[in-house]
């Protein structure tokens, strides 16, 4: 996939055309089928982005996530934490949420016994925070950053912000 950016549609144009000669110049093809021009929107590995700057998770994903069933082995709570570690810059706390299943992510075999009402909330948990996503925006590079960090037992977490 090729994305281009620009700032007005007179910058598009000249944008696109510099990519399409470049294509061309090194004999690589597009398929016009398959090409979206001026875009607001765009939907790309699991994600959203929109034109204003702002990014969020994409629907069609979270439904994969919400339809996902209960792990009946560690290995498929391995499976379900890699999935859902995908997106865990849009889930605050990802790491306290996570963590009553990594502790049995490493377990062999069936989780008859170990499984409880507790992981099965912690689950639960984990793909309502992925259907209440956080929006995400681009920075505003004539604003100052700011760093704020904390640390658990189960994670460590840092935010970079900007007010204004």
């Amino acid at each position: 996939d090729i994305v281009i950016y620009s700032a007005s549609p007179e910058q598009h144009a000249h944008h696109v055309r510099s990519v399409i000669d470049e294509l061309t110049r090194v004999n690589l093809m597009l398929n016009p089928n398959k090409c979206h021009f001026a875009q607001k929107t765009i939907y790309l590995l699991g994600f959203c982005i929109e034109a204003n700057g702002k990014s969020r998770l994409d629907d069609r994903k979270v439904t994969n996530v919400q339809e996902w069933p209960e792990p009946t082995t560690g290995k498929q709570i391995q499976q379900f934490l890699g999935l859902v570690n995908y997106f865990r810059t849009y889930i605050p706390y990802f790491a306290d949420l996570t963590a009553p299943l990594d502790t049995l992510r490493s377990h062999e075999g069936k989780l008859r016994h170990r499984w409880t009402s507790y992981h099965s909330h912690a689950f639960q948990r984990i793909k309502d925070a992925l259907v209440h996503s956080t929006v995400l925006h681009a920075p505003k590079t004539d604003l100052p950053f700011h760093l704020a960090t904390d640390a658990s037992d189960v994670g460590i977490g840092a935010v970079l912000y900007q007010i204004g």
